[in-house]
């Protein structure tokens, strides 16, 4: 038979536990930094070049509907005219003159949105033009292209600055580069700051409010508002067509942005959301929120510039979402210390 084992169980004493550890909130949250991305990113393929958006054709099938329509509508309007002058003159251009100031707004409208929108096509115009004179050793043609451009953008004092710092002497590259740096930075700037604004009220608005769907519509709402703040940030005053076609543009740029771009929004939309949802589930909606109106915002910055941004300039949302963050973090702190002192309040009472 085996031996008898006898088991003897000493108390641990007080001084033998370890001391507790109090946690904070930064010690909770780690931020990754825009190395750690590229190091875990660094497989990934290089991005391709965003795909410029041209207007799909209509088929002759619906241009022959379109203008039968068309058509029908004069035919039908020009025989209710001749109705009318049969009846009684009197009605005859009462009609005519309704019909007149129906068309006359209507014109007005049509013109205006056709500006609007020849506005907006520019801009890829401009970009491209850019992107030739960036590369040229020329003379005398930045000069121009450059003043068009102030002409159409918001006063500043750094317009003012610029012509200062132009000279003869600059080939077309070097006085690209100089616009670029003194007048689009401020631009740049000032569309940050929106983004930032824009992105952070939609992330709080998700994290506070427990009703999701009519917050996103909130969301989508305020979104449109973000678009047309930035585009007149550069000075692209939107119409409804052109409002529509660039909401477009930045979904399909969204959807066909290159490998490494879309791995490193995404991969930091993702990590973002993990460390929020450490600490609440509703953090992690509202920062995904947050991040998707920063994503929007800076497609539309992308578009509307009238140069293209550059590697080293184009925002990303790396920078971002540790702003979004702290502003989430603070939310919550402020939520649990209003509850704990609500806590209190109650205890007292009784």
């Amino acid at each position: 038979m085996a031996p008898q084992r006898i088991f003897s169980h000493q108390p641990e004493s007080a001084a033998e536990l370890a001391a507790a550890k109090d946690f904070q909130g930064d010690d909770f949250v780690e931020y990754p930094t825009e190395a750690e991305l590229e190091q875990v990113l660094s497989a990934q393929p290089k991005a391709d070049e965003l795909i410029s958006l041209k207007p799909k054709r209509w088929s002759w099938l619906a241009r022959l509907a379109l203008l039968g329509v068309m058509a029908a509508v004069v035919v039908q309007t020009l025989l209710g005219l001749v109705d009318a002058w049969r009846d009684s003159p009197w009605l005859f251009g009462f009609y005519s003159l309704v019909l007149a100031l129906v068309l006359a707004w209507v014109g007005k409208l049509c013109f205006g949105e056709w500006r609007k929108l020849k506005r907006l096509r520019q801009v890829e115009d401009t970009q491209q033009t850019g992107q030739r004179l960036l590369g040229s050793m020329q003379m005398g043609e930045a000069r121009d292209f450059i003043y068009g451009i102030c002409k159409q953008m918001p006063k500043g004092p750094e317009q003012d600055r610029l012509q200062t710092l132009l000279n003869p002497e600059q080939n077309d590259a070097e006085q690209l580069q100089l616009f670029d740096q003194v007048v689009l930075t401020e631009r740049d700037k000032v569309g940050m700051k929106l983004v930032r604004r824009y992105a952070a009220e939609s992330a709080l608005l998700l994290a506070a409010s427990p009703l999701a769907v009519l917050d996103m519509a909130l969301i989508l709402w305020r979104n449109q508002k973000m678009i047309q703040d930035i585009a007149r940030c550069y000075g692209v005053e939107l119409g409804y067509w052109s409002r529509i076609r660039l909401i477009r543009g930045i979904l399909v740029n969204i959807l066909y942005a290159g490998t490494t771009e879309l791995a490193t929004d995404l991969g930091t939309q993702l990590l973002s959301v993990e460390m929020s949802g450490k600490l609440s589930a509703r953090l992690g909606q509202g920062l995904g929120g947050g991040l998707l109106t920063a994503r929007l915002g800076y497609q539309a910055m992308a578009l509307c510039r009238p140069l293209a941004f550059s590697s080293a300039s184009k925002p990303k949302l790396s920078r971002i979402h540790k702003e979004l963050l702290l502003e989430l973090k603070d939310f919550s702190a402020s939520v649990l210390a209003r509850k704990t002192e609500r806590n209190k309040d109650f205890t007292t009472k009784e």
